[in-house]
């Protein structure tokens, strides 16, 4: 009886808690840059310095990367200082050949994935995903402004990884 009593509440207070989330309006916005690898995965991953938890930092051309904590396992935390703004970035997903970053102190819940997937023995394809929340942007200048630059930011870090992975 106890059991059942202790379940019943357990349930009861879950309930509260999924009832206590506020919704927030969203406006999702992604956007994927690819590039073909002439190199094996896990060759590739390695020349990107997928390994690296601020290895990014050469191929966006930020200011500095900082590691705050971890090696780029779950959980590890970086300070991306890109010249305009100061970012702190933690791992929420990790495989062998990819990690997903989130800005948890960002109004636009921002993420990022960055991934090398095998294609064959010999190829692969780097792909870099990005999502956020453009209703924590002003207005639609700047929501445009957001996308324009991203898409000539991050598609000149993916040619320059691939140039990387690719060269003899």
């Amino acid at each position: 009886m106890k059991a059942i009593i202790l379940a019943s509440a357990l349930m009861a207070l879950s309930v509260v808690s999924v009832g206590a989330q506020t919704p927030q309006p969203a406006d999702w916005t992604t956007l994927t840059f690819t590039a073909n690898l002439s190199k094996p995965a896990d060759v590739a991953w390695q020349r990107i310095g997928g390994n690296d938890w601020c290895g990014i930092a050469k191929f966006l051309d930020v200011k500095s990367c900082t590691i705050n904590s971890g090696k780029g396992e779950l959980g590890s935390i970086r300070t991306i200082d890109t010249g305009t703004a100061v970012v702190v970035e933690n791992v929420v997903a990790r495989t062998p050949l990819s990690y997903t970053y989130a800005q948890p102190f960002t109004p636009v819940f921002y993420h990022g994935t960055l991934a090398v997937e095998p294609v064959d023995a010999t190829h692969a394809k780097l792909v870099y995903s990005l999502i956020w929340n453009q209703n924590g942007l002003p207005d639609a200048a700047a929501r445009k402004a957001a996308i324009d630059g991203r898409k000539v930011r991050f598609q000149a870090a993916v040619d320059k990884m691939a140039a990387a992975a690719n060269a003899p």
